[in-house]
């Protein structure tokens, strides 16, 4: 029996208790009885949404604006107003960035975590990469052991409490293989709310960090840029977990720039009423490549999340990021219509796109010590380890990280973590998102301890970071 969309909304309870007047559309609605507040400034026919709007002053100064002169385009001095001060100041919030800021926050210091997005994670969570990639190594007798412990292992238990929806399974401290576990995104992001608020951090989204304020080789904070103009932010110690190494390359330090392969992700609803049961063969009659799925391969089993290598190509290059982002789309959207129309996939469709295209390496830090894959595996380690990866193929013995890794040369209260760390043939396990957890975890700990105690972060005594990682459960052989 059909029924008006007033009756409906009248047996929801919702039209004579709450007074809604049933128009064309939902956001026609309006409060009947009620009037615009003193003050409101919105339409008085619509009080529901009316009783919002009030009139506000101008909240951003606008300085002198760029001129031309004998053909060059000209910015003028100005004064960048300060924001807001803190101990430590870290600028990028994928898994490096969330776990420096926590980190450092429980060491009982001042933190602000700048990010350009409007959530956290990243290439994590808005690339949907996620799968947490090298969580343990592998000894001799082929016995698995979890090494990225601390808050990445926090993480992991937290995101499996939140149910086998968000997390399809945690790796133990000893395991018989290697697991990596698959996080759904949305349940990631609302765990490093939860975790920063927790930590007590200082939250600053939709901000680009553009620039740092130095003197000589001291960096003093960072410039970022927002909806409400160009800022400061003066800091102790700053913790540049951008990626790409924009803080670093601000502050003038050493680094090796590369290109590599422009990834993107799809996810694919609907992949678990897939009735087919190989690919389907092309016209050169060989199987189709292997992004046609047969099953769900994440733990609500309704999607799957389908990585695309991607062209080759400059990462801090905006041409070639735009070029790429219109080809994945095209790519995914042609090839999702092909399998629509094939026996076996009929159901499948889009469920989303990354909202962050992932440049897999653009920057790579010319740090203190750079770990090339003849380090890895020879199996090299060092006096000041602040932290293990875990690893893949033939690298399953895992990877100590050294704290020269962190630390830019030439440049002091700055350090780096995430996938700018690395030499071009082991970039591509700094990158994993285990990893960039770990790295950002040293980095966080270091500089909090540093700006407690006052001293440039290349200074501090090893032995007593170590101490405060060990205590936070971080894995240092």
């Amino acid at each position: 029996m059909q029924i008006t969309k007033r009756e409906f909304l009248k047996r929801l309870g919702i039209v004579a208790g709450a007074g809604i007047a049933v128009g064309a559309r939902a956001d026609d609605y309006t409060f009947t009885g009620e009037t615009l507040p003193p003050g409101a400034i919105g339409d008085p026919t619509k009080p529901g949404f009316g009783k919002n709007i009030f009139p506000l002053p101008h909240t951003i100064e606008d300085g002198p604006s760029a001129f031309m002169r004998g053909g060059k385009v000209i910015q003028p001095e100005r004064e960048v107003p300060v924001f807001h001060e803190t101990d430590v100041v870290v600028v990028g919030g994928g898994p490096a960035g969330f776990a420096a800021a926590v980190a450092a926050a429980r060491q009982g210091v001042k933190v602000a975590l700048v990010e350009r997005y409007g959530s956290l994670g990243g290439l994590f969570t808005n690339g949907m990469v996620l799968i947490m990639l090298a969580t343990s190594r592998r000894d001799e007798s082929g016995s698995w052991t979890l090494v990225a412990r601390g808050i990445c292992d926090e993480f992991m238990k937290r995101a499996r409490a939140l149910g086998a929806d968000v997390c399809s399974r945690i790796p133990d401290e000893t395991n018989d293989r290697h697991i990596q576990p698959t996080v759904d995104p949305e349940g990631a992001k609302y765990l490093m709310d939860t975790m920063v608020a927790e930590a007590g951090v200082e939250m600053f989204f939709h901000s680009w960090g553009v620039d740092v304020i130095q003197e000589g080789r001291k960096v003093l904070g960072v410039v970022f840029e927002s909806k409400q103009g160009r800022h400061a932010i003066l800091a102790k110690q700053v913790v540049d977990c951008t990626g790409d190494g924009d803080v670093f390359f601000a502050a003038g330090a050493d680094y090796r720039q590369i290109t590599h392969a422009l990834g993107w992700v799809t996810r694919l609803g609907n992949v678990d009423r897939v009735t087919a049961k190989q690919p389907p063969v092309g016209p050169d009659g060989k199987p189709r490549p292997g992004v046609w799925p047969l099953k769900s391969n994440e733990p609500n089993g309704t999607t799957s999340w389908r990585p695309r290598l991607g062209p080759k190509g400059n990462g801090l290059d905006v041409r070639e990021l735009s070029a790429a982002e219109i080809a994945h789309r095209k790519y995914w959207w042609e090839t999702v219509r092909e399998m629509r129309a094939t026996s076996g996939w009929e159901e499948v469709y889009i469920a989303n796109t990354c909202s962050q295209i992932g440049p897999r390496n653009t920057r790579l830090l010319a740090s203190g010590l750079v770990v090339d894959r003849k380090m890895v595996e020879s199996g090299y380690s060092c006096p000041d380890v602040v932290g293990w990866m875990g690893s893949d193929g033939p690298h399953a013995r895992g990877v100590p990280v050294a704290f020269r890794s962190l630390l830019p040369r030439g440049v002091d209260n700055l350090l780096a973590a995430g996938r700018c760390l690395g030499a071009p043939d082991s970039c591509d396990i700094y990158r994993l998102i285990c990893p960039c957890f770990v790295t950002g975890q040293a980095a966080g700990t270091a500089a909090a301890i540093a700006a407690k105690r006052g001293t440039y972060v290349r200074a501090l005594d090893i032995s007593a970071l170590q101490k405060a990682l060990r205590a936070a459960n971080v894995w240092l052989g």
